[in-house]
């Protein structure tokens, strides 16, 4: 009786020890595993962290360049703006008080030049450069003597690749192309009567027979550009 109850004691006690193994193996494989789990989801959170700011630094890459472009391209088309309403500004003054013609009918006139072009300029073209930009003025005059509304004078603006050696058939070409896509266009009535007053005039104000002065007043009607 007593070697049964010893063996039934020494299995017992193998039994309980291999239950506290397996315990104990159990746990530490748990540990190990949360272990594991808690690395792979930082790894997955740093991944993830670099994406999002890759993302970012790729978006304002983007948003920086093309403020560049855009930059770049208002610089470009304001440099454009300047040049073309300086030039017309210049065909302005000159035809308000030297008109070009000098001696028109009542009728429009017809596109012409707005100021005698200079020597080494295309022949018949009113032409200037500023910076990098030539630009033609064209002008065409309606008149009505006998009135403070004188003279209507319609300026078209355009780029121009004309030089001195130009033939009169392109010049003619560029005309009608300015003419029907100018850059800008302007409308302005010049008031050839002096302050004081005058005899109706008959004729244009630096003819011979004219008051001898020009462009006492002026009124820009418009200035459109295309």
């Amino acid at each position: 009786m007593s070697r049964k109850t010893t063996a039934l004691t020494s299995k017992h006690g193998s039994a309980e020890e291999a239950v506290q193994k397996a315990r104990e193996n159990h746990s530490s494989r748990g540990r190990h595993g949360c272990a594991g789990d808690e690395a792979g989801a930082v790894l997955i959170l740093a991944l993830a962290y670099i994406l999002a700011i890759s993302l970012i630094v790729g978006a304002m890459a983007d948003w920086a360049m093309n403020d560049l472009n855009n930059t770049t391209h208002f610089n470009s088309t304001s440099q454009l703006h300047i040049a073309v309403s300086s030039v017309t500004n210049l065909a302005i003054q000159n035809i308000r008080y030297t008109p070009d013609p000098s001696t028109p009918t009542s009728n429009p006139t017809g596109l012409g030049t707005c100021w005698s072009p200079a020597t080494g300029s295309p022949t018949n073209v009113s032409q200037y450069a500023i910076d990098t930009y030539t630009v033609a003025v064209w002008c065409n005059t309606s008149t009505d003597f006998a009135s403070d509304k004188t003279r209507t004078v319609t300026l078209y603006a355009c780029l121009s690749s004309l030089t001195s050696g130009s033939s009169q058939s392109a010049i003619n070409i560029a005309t009608t192309n300015c003419f029907n896509s100018p850059l800008l266009t302007a409308v302005v009535v010049f008031d050839d009567y002096p302050a004081q007053g005058a005899p109706g005039q008959t004729v244009q104000c630096n003819a011979p027979q004219g008051l001898g002065q020009c462009g006492e007043g002026m009124n820009l009607l418009s200035w459109i550009w295309s």
